[in-house]
This record gives C-alpha cells, sequence and structure tokens, in this order.
C-alpha cells in the first residue's frame, strides 16, 4: 500500500510536468530580459522581415509552447517510466531521511528553472522536434525499424522555427544570457540562503533525533518515529527561515544565520562522529548528512570570496547533480512505456 500511494505521488508529479513547463516558459518569455530578445540576430544578412506583430507571436506565443514541447512530450509519452524513476530514485537514496532527500530536491528545482532551462531549452527545443516526429510515427504505427530520411526530413521542417530562434538567442548572447546570469546571481544568495535554512533545520533536527535515540535504547522504548522528526525540522526550518528573513534581511551575513551556521556544524559533526563510534552510519545514510554538513560550511567561506556567486552556484549545483544522476541511472532502469503501446 505504501509503494502505491509512493506510485500515485510519483505519477501526480508527472501530470503537473505536462502544464508546469509551458506556464514556465510563457512567463520566462514574457519577462526582462526575455522581452528585448529579437530575431535580428537570424536576419544578420538583412531587415528583420518578422519585425513588430509577426515577431512577437512568435516569441511570445509560439516559442513558449516549442521550448516546453520536449518536455511535456516525455513527460506525457513517458508518463510511466519517468514515475518509475521517481520511485527507484527515492529507493536508491536508501536510509536517508526524507528531509534530506527534499535539500537535494530544491537544489535541483533551483537549478533547473533558474540556469538549465533558460540556457538549455532553446537548443533542446531543436532535438525535440525529431523527437516529435517520431512520435507522429509511433501514433500512426509505425514503431519499429523506421527509415531515417521518414524521421529527418520532416524533423527538419519542424526544427525550422526552434533553430531559427535558437539561433537568434545565441547571436544575442550578451542580451540574453549575461542578463539570466545576472538575475541568478542577485537573487542566488537567497535561493541559497533558503536553502541553508532548510540544512540548518535538518542539521538541528538530526542531533535532536539523535538524543531521542538514545534515550529511548535506554529507557527500552518504543523506537523514534519519523514523522515527530519531520515535524520538528519543519518547526525549526520555519524558525530558522523566519529570522533569515526578518532579523537578518535575507543577508548571508547577518549575526543569526552566523550563529545558526556554528550551532548546526558543530551538532551536526558531534552526531556524525557519535553515530560512527557506535556504528550507526549505514542505518541513518551517512551520504546526505555530509552533504548538508559541506552546503552549511561553505557560508562561513563565501563572504571572504572575490565572487562569492561563484562558490554559491557551485554547491547548489553540485547538490542538485546528484539528483540529477540518480535520476537518469533511475530512468536507465525504469518500466518502459510509451503512450501508443
Amino acid at each position: 500500500m505504501v509503494e502505491l500511494k509512493g506510485l500515485m505521488v510519483n505519477r501526480l508529479i508527472v501530470l503537473l510536468q505536462i502544464f508546469i513547463f509551458p506556464a514556465y516558459f510563457y512567463v520566462w518569455m514574457n519577462i526582462e530580459p526575455m522581452k528585448s530578445v529579437t530575431l535580428d540576430g537570424f536576419f544578420f544578412w538583412g531587415t528583420n522581415p518578422l519585425s513588430g506583430t509577426p515577431e512577437a507571436v512568435i516569441l511570445r506565443g509560439i516559442a513558449p509552447l516549442i521550448f516546453a514541447l520536449p518536455f511535456s512530450l516525455v513527460s506525457l509519452v513517458k508518463a510511466t517510466r519517468v514515475a518509475s524513476s521517481y520511485e527507484l530514485m527515492w529507493r536508491a537514496l536508501g536510509k536517508v531521511r526524507i528531509d534530506t532527500k527534499i535539500f537535494y530536491m530544491v537544489n535541483a528545482i533551483f537549478c533547473l528553472f533558474f540556469l538549465i532551462l533558460p540556457i538549455g531549452a532553446p537548443l533542446i527545443s531543436v532535438f525535440g522536434a525529431f523527437f516529435a516526429v517520431k512520435l507522429i510515427l509511433y501514433a500512426f504505427g509505425v514503431k519499429k525499424n523506421v527509415p531515417t530520411f521518414l524521421v529527418v526530413i520532416p524533423g527538419l521542417f519542424l526544427a525550422a522555427i526552434p533553430l531559427m530562434i535558437t539561433i537568434a538567442f545565441f547571436v544575442e548572447y550578451s542580451q540574453v544570457f549575461v542578463p539570466i546570469w545576472d538575475i541568478w546571481t542577485g537573487y542566488a544568495p537567497i535561493f541559497y540562503g533558503v536553502v541553508l535554512c532548510l540544512a540548518c533545520a535538518i542539521a538541528i533536527g538530526n542531533f535532536l533525533m539523535l538524543l531521542r535515540e538514545g534515550a529511548s535504547q535506554v529507557s527500552y522504548k518504543k523506537e523514534i518515529a519519523d514523522r515527530i522528526g519531520l515535524i520538528i525540522k519543519l518547526f525549526l526550518f520555519g524558525g530558522i527561515l523566519a529570522l533569515f528573513a526578518f532579523v537578518d534581511k535575507w543577508s548571508l551575513n547577518g549575526l543569526s544565520i552566523f550563529i545558526i551556521n556554528i550551532i548546526a556544524v558543530a551538532l551536526s559533526v558531534f552526531e556524525t562522529f557519535v553515530r560512527w563510534r557506535k556504528q550507526m552510519m549505514k542505518e541513518t545514510g551517512s551520504g546526505g548528512r555530509i552533504m548538508v554538513i559541506l552546503f552549511i560550511a561553505v557560508n562561513f567561506f563565501v563572504k571572504y570570496m572575490a565572487r562569492p556567486e561563484i562558490a554559491i552556484t557551485i554547491i547548489v549545483a553540485l547538490s542538485a547533480c546528484i539528483f540529477f544522476a540518480l535520476f537518469i541511472v533511475a530512468y536507465k532502469y525504469a518500466t518502459d512505456e510509451t503512450l501508443f503501446e
């Protein structure tokens, strides 16, 4: 029954993905700096004949759908496999607590929507056109031994608009991707601060759970429930986030977050040492805990670096890569199913 519930949650996530990606790209294409994007870079040899309303329709109406198409199609056509991948990935994290899994997932979401999609979606959409052709052939019953020209030639026609937009985007690199990076670096301290609050709550909460586990072993009481620990960490996260927002004013150099960082690292290191001495590491998962400690510790050095945004990006991307790598491996071994089979 637990597995069934887990599968239903995974399927809900996949269902939401179908609609989240188009909504995301519509918002993305209608905010600065994307409003300044034109197709002039594609028509570098002369005047842009689509300037005006046609260009606005392509960039504001058609482009978001084109960018979202590969991601939504995969979510729709490979729904079972993607849902199974989430389930396998969840199991692959093994004994790592659910809050630590959420920690990895939040970092992955930040990287996906603020770094990967804005830069990679135009190029991905070009290759997505060929996937769409293959999907159409599947719909008409052509599933195996498909001649290459049946995919390449129609794919080139479907890829014409995304290719035109992609070329224009990369030609206008300084006007598009540099501002995107500026947006990321402008808000990265806040993103990092929010996840830092989560990491501190996990570290402090884990230490409290260690004390509770020790007390239960001495008094021979029933083993501590994970739900109690999750509730404690949720309240800790809310409290630490409130201090970060209202006392430190979203600043990583604030006194409150600095003190909490020291407490979190000290308690987390002590907990890791105790679990190692008591041979409890395998029971709770040490890999996730080490990443959380590293994530918190980085904040002590960020303010002394010449490019703090680079350090923040690296540590967020590193934890996100763990999530993405697990998903790719899980997808490889997940049960396959297509819409038309």
